[in-house]
């Protein structure tokens, strides 16, 4: 097996692989690094490449085999993380050079420390848009997507999509606030999973919008994503908003086909906006399901348009809340768009936070009594597959005009973020250009063990599975 075909491996078979002596914790490393060094320049996944931390971890897992000491599950796995994540003695710059430049991690957050308590490797900090807002800041490259470097790899959970599909990882963690783990796995071919939001504890993470950040792993296949939610998940007391819910298992509970599965349809959020091609797909591994022996049950969602403004009033506060300590001082070193949107942000008055979390607990229990009727949600994770790069100027504009309009834009997603449920994005084949086809599915509030169940199920079922991008 050659060094690529290693990175190309998933995480469950390389753990079970470097158990068994197959290959060494240091082969994996230097595999990954060789990779990085040859594939991340036509990409830019990486904002810091941490190679003698990554070769100094392998040699303490070696170490630990040699004397038959089996750390944990991802035992001498390597992984990356995205750069909001600290990790003690590395630097956490969100996305932000000129503002964070220089800052250094002291301790590592929590869902990274699980991760390093479970045998896994770091290899480095990836890159994502500004602080994880919209756009990427103008002093560092931006990600290409790895199916055409024309594309955008969407955000803001960007270098780590890229890094677990150019297989530069061997899985990556992400965050989830409005799309940013669904959206760029979606575009780029990618396994992305947002648990029950507190699923995943958020200590060590530089926040986006509290009430809607998610924690949760972006991998090559469904049995990669359960394995680093076993590893991240469960209750935490450095993060009074995680759940006091145990890790769920280290694997999907297996499933043989759909049957007895109610598989919930709202064909206006399956259709409305959405490219034609793309519903296609949705109904195609509808199709697939029902074959299976799912039922189709019909359902009706909240509308989407009276939430805008829920999400609207609890997000603005909180940015803003997020960059009390930074924002209006260091305003000048901030890219244009994040700049504009805290400006506008600075105008709002902080009492709207009051009735948007009144209106998202209704919307959360109206959600939570869908699920009375049905086991899963089946939708859309985008209304498209990757699009052209849009420069930065066209999204202020889109933002000036009406700063809820990006909050539409990412309907198909904010919707499970405002909702707390878990909701994961497969990949569904590829459209006539050669870019990624998604699905998303979705379940009840806590239920992530379910979901990845049906998740990896539906999974077997994917067209062209295993396609690598023409990066070699």
């Amino acid at each position: 097996m050659n060094r690529d075909d290693l990175c190309y491996e998933s995480s469950v078979v390389l753990a079970r692989r470097i158990r068994a002596g197959e290959v060494s914790p240091l082969q994996a490393v230097d595999a990954y690094l060789d990779r990085i060094e040859r594939v991340d320049p036509q990409v830019h996944a990486y904002l810091h490449v941490a190679a003698d931390h990554a070769r100094s971890a392998a040699r303490q897992a070696e170490q630990a085999l040699a004397r038959r000491v089996d750390i944990g599950p991802l035992h001498g796995v390597p992984v990356a993380v995205k750069d909001l994540f600290d990790l003690a003695g590395m630097p956490t710059t969100c996305g932000s050079p000129r503002i964070l430049g220089g800052n250094v991690a002291v301790r590592t957050a929590t869902a990274v420390e699980r991760l390093e308590q479970a045998g896994a490797i770091v290899l480095g900090k990836l890159h994502m848009t500004e602080f994880a807002f919209i756009t990427h800041h103008p002093d560092t490259r931006r990600p290409n997507n790895p199916w055409g470097p024309e594309r955008s790899p969407g955000g803001s959970s960007s270098g780590s999509a890229v890094a677990a599909v150019a297989a530069l990882a061997s899985a990556t963690l992400g965050s989830d606030t409005t799309a940013s783990i669904r959206l760029p796995s979606a575009w780029c071919g990618a396994v992305g999973l947002k648990p029950t939001w507190g699923r995943v504890s958020r200590d060590g993470v530089f926040p986006l919008s509290a009430s809607f950040d998610h924690v949760g792993p972006i991998t090559r296949t469904v049995a990669d994503a359960a394995l680093l939610l076993h590893c991240t998940a469960g209750p935490d007391p450095r993060d009074p908003s995680a759940r006091r819910q145990a890790a769920p298992p280290p694997a999907p509970a297996p499933r043989d086909d759909f049957r007895g599965v109610r598989i919930g349809w709202d064909e206006d959020f399956v259709t409305m906006g959405v490219m034609p091609d793309v519903a296609d797909t949705l109904r195609s591994a509808r199709d697939r399901m029902t074959a299976l022996g799912a039922t189709i049950v019909p359902v009706a969602l909240p509308d989407f348009e009276r939430t805008v403004t829920t999400i609207a009033n609890l997000f603005d506060v909180e940015m803003r809340a997020a960059h009390a300590h930074l924002y209006p001082k260091h305003a000048a070193d901030y890219g244009p768009l994040v700049r504009h949107a805290l400006a506008h942000f600075a105008t709002r008055d902080p009492l709207v936070h009051v009735d948007g979390t009144i209106e998202a607990r209704a919307f959360r229990q109206e959600v939570d009594r869908l699920f009375d009727d049905v086991d899963v949600l089946l939708c859309p994770t985008s209304s498209l597959t990757a699009p052209p790069h849009v420069d930065d100027d066209t999204i202020i504009q889109i933002f000036a005009d009406d700063h809820r309009n990006v909050i539409r834009l990412t309907r198909l997603t904010s919707y499970w973020d405002l909702a707390a449920t878990p909701a994961i994005s497969l990949p569904w084949g590829f459209d006539g250009e050669g870019l990624p086809h998604a699905v998303q599915l979705v379940t009840r509030v806590g239920t992530d063990e379910a979901l990845l169940s049906s998740a990896a199920r539906l999974e077997v079922e994917a067209p062209d599975r295993g396609r690598r991008p023409p990066l070699e």
